[in-house]
Formats: structure tokens, C-alpha cells, sequence
């Protein structure tokens, strides 16, 4: 098969969707597959300028044998919704036209966010090729979430593209439960909604040698040390983790950030500002120093500001800290706590709760047998249940078993359904069941 994998973000890259969308191409060229990648020159906030994603060419053999072709993109490090949706416009626009000119794929897979998808799309619409859309991150609902955009038009512009990508996408993978019974409830047929969570490579992310340096220095030294990987962005809320490093001043406890993220100069500037001796903050790593740093810390934090959006979604990042045997801070709700509830690997807790989260560290400190049970507790139940190879050998086969003969009517007839055209005829007005309660028809 020949088949197009869409990702605007992708390695050197470190986020969770640049991760997933390498996986699978990896999975499908191991199985003999033609493989192409359409991705960005490096340009997610938290990476713009980094060392490690300058120099990367347009166009290369990846080592397990598929193509990886980048295109040219917006970039900035700004997160303000200008920028970020000149962003997300420019590799749509750049991605849908490399697409296009690539010969006929058998699949097209598209790797969140949305606008990725409408790229995809395009493609879909110019080859026929069926399109398979990778639900990671709910838009424009998360993008609402965080404080990026309000409702309104451009909302209800989005949510009507959303709908239609769901209705022309021949499969919808998704991370969790939630996110299925979220779009059964939208209405997309349920057989088309397969549930494929990300998993991790527990060969990679198994209990390892500790990178014990970051330790010997200075406010960790002879500290329990609860670290935290990942993006420092709006959506982890981590003024709850300056909070509780407050409440733990006189304890010797102390936070390690290590990553990127529109959010990380405020916060390092409220550290300061607070005189939080406490709390580390260090520069994003390449992915393969991930495992040692993961094995020097004492407990792992999993967070996400508190909105009912998130209460459906399980971070990538738990998996792999439940992979490092680690005790887990849990202060996201929802399916990632009812995950870590069930493995009993680490403690739940209320979601942007600074009291809470300082408790739930000095519970780890004060019993270190308890803490040690809920980090062999992950490991295991991680192994079991979400191994990342037998996940993405169970994606590949999805792909495989597609019909790869979408005909051209067939197509059209999905995209310009009555439901469509009705809508356009309604002036672009909100769903009923999802309006929110306080907008009005003035607003419409």
C-alpha cells in the first residue's frame, strides 16, 4: 500500500502527536508499506529556535525506510490565537498542496489537530483515497478550554469543519472512551470510531540507570523530587504546582519542570517573583534522554487545568510514567484518574488543588513503601494493557482492511450530504445541543 501520514508536528519534535504519527509510520514501513510523511519545518512553540530542531531538511529517508517530506510554515514561539492560527492555516494550505501532487495514496492518515485534518481532507476530496483522522486533541473545544479563543463565529466555523471531517473520514481513531461516546453523541456512526490509546514503548521507558547529575545540584539536592515532562503550555495550568511548592517551602520537597512552552517564561517569572527555592525548571530534551531523567525523580506528575473537556482525554505522558515505575500524582480527572485508580499506581487527586497536590506529596514522602508499591503497580499494569507495539500493530491492521476504492461520487455524496447544506443555509448558526447556555440569538 502507498499511504500518506499528515502530522503538523513531528521528530526532532517532542510533542505526544509528532510521537504518535512516527509510530505508525515506522509500524506500516516495518510491514512493507510505501510511506510518506507531510509534516512542518519544526514549528511548535515550545521548539521554535530550539538547537535540536535547526538544520532538519526538507526532505529525508527516515532510518526505518519511509519518506518524511516538511513544508514551509508560520512559526513563532507567540501563542497568542493570531499567530497561532496563521500557524495552523499555513501548514493546511502547505500540507494539502504537497499532498495533492504526490501520486494516488490507498490511505490517508491525518494525526490531530484539526487543521491538519481539513488538510487532509482536501487530499482526500482530490484523490479519493479514504482518510483515517487520529483524534488526539478535541478542537475547537480544547483551544476554548485553555483561553485561546471565546465563542463565537470563528467557533462555530470550526465546529461545522469538525462535524464534516468526521462525516468524510472512513475511520476516526481515538485515545480514550470519552472521546468515542463524544463523537457517537455527535452523531458519527459508532462503527467508524475505533478506540487505539497511545501506549508507550516499554523497552525504551522501563525502569533505568537514573541521570543522577540533575540531583547533585542545587534546590534538589537530598530533596523528594516530583518531576514533571512535557509541554508548559496553557492547557497543564501550572500555577497549582507554584502554589504547592509554596505550601512545601519548609518540607524537603521540591518540583522539577523540564520542557518548553508559551507558558514557561510567566511562570518562571512568578517562581522568581515568589522566591520559590523549591521548584527547577530546565530546557526540553530530546526524547531519548527522557528515561533517565523520568528515573531520577522521586514521583511523577501528571496535570491539566480543571474543564470538563479534559475529563475525557488521558495524557500520552501517564504512560510513560507508569512505564518508569514511578508513583504517580494524578491531579487531571476523569479517565486518567480512573486509570491510575485501577492500575493503583499513584494518588488521584482534584484537579487545580494546590492543597491537594502538596498533601499528596507529603503522603509519598512520609510511606516510602507505599510509593514504591504504586510505581511497581504502573510498570506492570503498563506492560499488560498498553504496550505500545501491539497497539500501533493493531492500527496498522485498521489501515490495512480499509476499502481503498473510495469512488469519486461517493465522496462528494458524503461531503454535500442534506445535513451540510442545511447547515449552510443556517447561516452558520451553533448546534442546539452544542450552544452554550448563556449565548444568545443576537449573537449568531
Amino acid at each position: 500500500m502507498r499511504i500518506t501520514i499528515l502530522a503538523q508536528y513531528f521528530p526532532p519534535e517532542t510533542t505526544a502527536t509528532g510521537r504518535r504519527a512516527e509510530d505508525l509510520a515506522e509500524v506500516l514501513a516495518e510491514r512493507g508499506h510505501e510511506v510518506t510523511v507531510i509534516t512542518g519545518r519544526p514549528n511548535h512553540p515550545s521548539t521554535v529556535g530550539r538547537l535540536l530542531c535547526r538544520d532538519v531538511p526538507d526532505r529525508e529517508r527516515a532510518p526505518k525506510g519511509y519518506q518524511v517530506v516538511r513544508v514551509p510554515v508560520f512559526r513563532s514561539s507567540d501563542g497568542r490565537a493570531l499567530k497561532r492560527l496563521l500557524n495552523y492555516a499555513t501548514f493546511m494550505l502547505a500540507a494539502a498542496w504537497a499532498g495533492m501532487k504526490l501520486p494516488r495514496p490507498d490511505a490517508i492518515i491525518a494525526v490531530s489537530p484539526l487543521p491538519t485534518g481539513f488538510a487532509a481532507l482536501l487530499i482526500h476530496w482530490r484523490h479519493h483515497s479514504p482518510l483515517v483522522f487520529d483524534l488526539q486533541d478535541i478542537w475547537p473545544d480544547s483551544a476554548r478550554a485553555v483561553g485561546v479563543m471565546d465563542e463565537g463565529l470563528t467557533i462555530r466555523i470550526l465546529r461545522s469543519l469538525e462535524r464534516l471531517l468526521y462525516r468524510c473520514s472512513a475511520r476516526v481513531v481515538v485515545i480514550s472512551e470519552g472521546f468515542r461516546r463524544y463523537l457517537v453523541e455527535l452523531g458519527v456512526p459508532a462503527e467508524r470510531v475505533v478506540v487505539i490509546h497511545n501506549g508507550v514503548d516499554t523497552r525504551r521507558f522501563g525502569p533505568m540507570r537514573a541521570e543522577t547529575r540533575i540531583r547533585k545540584a542545587r534546590p534538589l539536592r537530598g530533596r523528594f523530587v516530583v518531576g514533571y515532562i512535557g509541554n508548559l503550555g496553557l492547557a497543564q495550568g501550572l500555577d497549582t504546582v507554584l502554589e504547592a511548592a509554596r505550601s512545601l517551602s519548609g518540607e524537603p520537597a521540591a518540583f522539577l519542570l523540564i520542557g518548553e512552552g508559551v507558558d514557561k517564561p510567566r511562570l518562571q517569572a512568578a517562581a522568581r517573583a515568589a522566591r520559590l527555592s523549591n521548584v527547577r525548571f530546565l530546557h526540553g530534551v530530546p526524547r531519548r534522554r527522557a528515561p533517565s531523567l523520568l528515573a531520577a525523580c522521586d514521583a511523577l506528575l501528571v496535570i491539566l487545568r480543571d474543564d470538563p473537556l479534559f475529563q475525557i482525554t488521558i495524557p500520552s505522558k501517564l504512560y510513560e510514567y507508569m512505564a518508569a515505575g514511578k508513583p504517580i500524582l494524578c491531579s487531571v480527572g476523569g479517565e486518567a484518574a480512573a486509570l491510575v485508580a485501577d492500575a493503583g499506581c499513584g494518588i488521584t487527586l482534584r484537579p487545580a488543588d494546590p492543597t491537594a497536590l502538596a498533601q499528596g506529596v507529603l503522603r509519598l514522602m512520609a510511606d516510602p513503601r507505599e510509593a514504591r508499591a504504586f510505581g511497581e503497580a504502573g510498570a506492570r499494569w503498563v506492560r499488560e494493557h498498553f504496550d505500545r507495539c501491539g497497539l500501533m500493530d493493531a492500527y496498522a491492521g485498521l489501515v490495512e482492511s480499509l476499502d481503498h476504492r473510495v469512488p469519486a461520487r461517493a465522496v462528494r455524496r458524503r461531503a454535500f450530504s442534506p445535513e451540510i447544506a442545511a447547515f449552510a443555509r443556517a447561516g452558520l448558526s451553533a448546534p442546539p445541543h452544542r450552544r452554550p447556555q448563556n449565548e444568545s440569538s443576537e449573537s449568531a
